[in-house]
């Protein structure tokens, strides 16, 4: 080897130094290198796994709160709905209410009306009675002519009339 201007002695040292060298950059560098390579994808591959996780919770918790939203509405129409038939009770309660105070107050209307024109011809009765007697009395103390006797009832009458606020007492 000498001829091509190799010392195989400077070669092997070469050689064994080179080893070294690898085994050194081995050890020391690309080891640590290729570790925390090792790392960086074992920590991507748990992110991405995390993710893919979230991605599915969050599916599920989309799902569960569409599902509490629609229960929600259901519960929120059947309040509505609740409400209505309270709202439509309590109206005819108090129609029905204010229909039988109604036909309550016309009954003891009608009844108090019914006594008073009772009352009314009671003593519209007796003041025509004391019209008959008074006018009967006058004529009995007095023998008159036909004539007269006209013009004492009219006069009888009259009195009457300005005694009960100017009404004619009618039979």
């Amino acid at each position: 080897m000498g001829d091509l201007g190799i010392d195989g002695w400077k070669l092997g040292v070469q050689i064994v130094a080179f080893l070294i060298f690898i085994f050194l950059m081995w050890r020391l560098a690309l080891g640590p290198i290729l570790a925390v390579l090792d790392k960086r994808q074992e920590k991507i591959r748990e992110s991405i796994e995390a993710a893919q996780r979230m991605q599915v919770e969050m599916q599920a918790t989309a799902a569960r709160n569409e599902e509490i939203l629609a229960e929600a509405r259901r519960e929120a129409q059947a309040i509505v709905t609740n409400a209505q038939d309270v709202r439509t009770a309590t109206i005819a309660k108090a129609q029905d209410e204010a229909a039988k105070q109604a036909g309550e107050f016309l009954a003891r209307e009608r009844t108090t009306l019914q006594a008073e024109v009772a009352q009314a011809r009671l003593q519209l009765r007796q003041e025509f009675a004391d019209l008959v007697v008074s006018a009967s009395a006058k004529i009995v103390r007095k023998e008159l002519d036909p004539a007269a006797q006209a013009k004492l009832i009219e006069e009888t009458l009259a009195e009457a009339a300005a005694g009960a606020g100017g009404q004619t007492p009618v039979a």
